[in-house]
Formats: C-alpha cells, structure tokens, sequence
C-alpha cells in the first residue's frame, strides 16, 4: 500500500477508535487525523482504496532507460567512430571490418556493463535490507524515532506521526519495506533481473551501432556510403532523442534536436581528426 494511503488509513482508523464527548463531536486527536485526511485530498477511506489512478506511470522504466542508453550509445560510438575512421582509410572493406569489430565488442562490454551494475544494485539493497533488519530487532526505539523523524518532516503533526509509526511498526514486514522506501528509495519490486537488464542494453547497442554502418555494408562507394550513414545516423539520432522525451515528458523535439547535435558534432570532430591522420595510415 502506497505511503500516502497507508498514511490516511492509519489516522481514519485512530480517528474512529477515538474517544467521543457527550455531543457527539471527535476528540481533539479525530478533528486534527480528520484534517490531516482532509489535506490528503481525501475525506473517505473506502473511496480512497478503490480509487484508480487517473495517469498511469511509466511501466518498466529500468529497461526502457537501459534500452535507451545501448541505442543512443551505439548510434553515437559507430558514427562518430566510421567517420573517423572512413576519413583515415580509403579501403571500404577495412571500414567494414572495423566497424563490425567495434559494434561486437561494444555490444559485448555493454552487456557485461550492464550485468554487473544491475547486480551491484541487488547486492547493495540486500545489505541495507540486512542492516535495516538487524536495527529493528537490536534497536527497535530507535528505529521508530527514526521513522517518526521522517514523517514529521514530510508535515505530519506529533500525534499523526505516533499514529502512523504505530500501525506500520506493527507489522515488521511493512515496518522494514517502509524504511528501505524511505531511507534507500527503492522498492523490491523496482530491482530488475541483473540478465534481462544485460540483454536489453547488449542487444539495443547492436540495432543503434548497426544503423550508421549498414550503408558501409550495401554500398561500394567509401564517399557515398560516408555520407548517407552519417544522414541515417543523424535521423534515428533524432528519432531516439525524440522517443526519449516523450517517455519523460520532456519536450519532444527539444530532446531530438539535443540527440542529433551530439551526433553531429562527434562524427564531424571524429571526422577531421581522421582526415588528419590520414598521412600517418
């Protein structure tokens, strides 16, 4: 259950245990949980839970910003990496070559890249589920103040904070994921499988680092397939950076136009530099 769910449930919950006058009015501790409820946006309980969200979030954004990052990357590194190298060498069929050697071991360090980060960051949230767990059977006070601390900050009043800490500490497997929640800000669920994370970053290195040198592949010409891959690649340049500010919410051409002037300035710069070192090949 969401935070801010769990948060209104709790004080609903204290507020209808609470003490009542004779009149009939909530005690001082219902009026200020009703309140707090009430700034929550929500005044009912049962409406709050079956309530659907109005706007969707992103679903699998771990992957689709590692799905991102191989294409982007693998679109920039043979770019700017051909046109180089095409400015260095005259033979075409070296050009090939070279750039299949390049999109193989990049495809190949970005996946093993990407293996080890993701379990890296297993590795880290299992050592603060470990210490988190340890602290709340060594140190159970001090837990409880620590997460009392955390919701006073977020504009809870004392006695809604002692609420809420009092129902989550009641269940130590909630207490626990509230803490990773708050003090980690990662959930379990959020972790990506270490391979899947891999493959998507390995294989989407390969389809961006393929699209600046398929045009070396099909054509015979060094001159002509230079400049109709740098065209191509500056296309699906912007067509990604344009992908990519869509998922976020950015603005969409803003993104593309940022993706094709990075391309643009990394294989013209590439490009001279070959060309000036071409009297040393």
């Amino acid at each position: 259950m969401p935070v801010q769910i769990r948060i209104e449930v709790s004080i609903q919950q204290e507020m209808s245990n609470a003490p009542h006058s004779d009149k009939g009015n909530p005690s001082q501790v219902g009026r200020e949980a009703q309140s707090e409820s009430t700034a929550f946006g929500r005044s009912d309980t049962n409406s709050t839970a079956n309530k659907k969200e109005i706007h969707e979030h992103i679903k699998g954004r771990g992957l689709i910003s590692s799905v991102a990052l191989g294409l982007s990357d693998g679109l920039v590194t043979n770019i700017a990496f051909l046109a180089g190298f095409g400015g260095a060498v005259s033979d075409i069929g070296v050009i090939r070559f070279a750039g299949l050697a390049v999109t193989l071991a990049g495809a190949i360090s970005m996946f093993f890249g990407g293996l080890l980060a993701g379990r890296s960051e297993r590795d880290l949230f299992e050592a603060d589920l470990v210490r988190e767990q340890n602290e709340i059977e060594n140190e159970p006070e001090e837990e409880k103040d620590e997460l009392r601390s955390l919701y006073l900050e977020k504009g809870l009043t004392t006695q809604e904070a002692d609420i809420v800490v009092r129902r989550i500490t009641s269940d130590k497997r909630k207490w626990l994921e509230d803490l990773l929640t708050q003090e980690v800000h990662i959930h379990k669920t959020e972790l990506q499988n270490p391979l899947t994370v891999a493959l998507a970053i390995g294989l989407a290195f390969v389809a961006g680092a393929s699209v600046p040198l398929i045009p070396y592949l099909l054509l015979t010409v060094k001159s002509e397939a230079l400049v109709i891959s740098i065209i191509v690649s500056l296309i699906f340049l912007f067509g990604a950076g344009y992908w990519k500010g869509h998922l976020v919410g950015r603005r969409k051409w803003k993104g593309g136009l940022e993706m094709l002037a990075i391309g643009a300035v990394a294989s013209s710069l590439l490009f001279v530099i070959g060309s000036e070192l071409h009297v040393f090949v």
